[in-house]
């Protein structure tokens, strides 16, 4: 990925994990129960996945020439990371006793890291 990209993934990252630890102090202070907090740091992970995977996506097709493919490429990989998303929740939802909601939640934090990202860079813009 390029400087750019890497800088942004950092950003939004670092979104994530402030959304997840204001969300882990919650669950800390509310539920204190093992399922709960897995399910936050399991959706911490999904969030930081689908981040990386947004990423290298927007990557490859903005490197494309042609725009038709391009298109077709990131609906692919649209689809790809939704149906990966549904079967991991599916599976938790078999096999484990992970809390949903949390999981849940916990990816939410990349829409909070998306917010986020732009506060970030203004302060360190002015920083340096």
């Amino acid at each position: 990925m390029s400087d750019k990209t890497n800088r942004q993934v950092v950003g939004m990252s670092i979104g994530i994990l402030i959304h997840n630890m204001i969300l882990l102090l919650i669950c800390l202070i509310f539920f204190r129960t093992v399922p709960v907090i897995a399910g936050v740091l399991i959706g911490a992970a999904a969030a930081e996945v689908l981040l990386i995977s947004i990423a290298r996506s927007t990557e490859l097709c903005v490197e494309s020439v042609d725009g038709a493919y391009s298109s077709k490429k990131m609906v692919i990989h649209s689809l790809i990371r939704s149906l990966c998303a549904v079967i991991l929740v599916c599976l938790l939802w078999k096999f484990t006793t992970i809390n949903l909601l949390a999981v849940v939640l916990g990816a939410l934090g990349l829409k909070t890291g998306a917010y986020v990202y732009p506060v970030l860079q203004k302060r360190t813009d002015r920083m340096a």
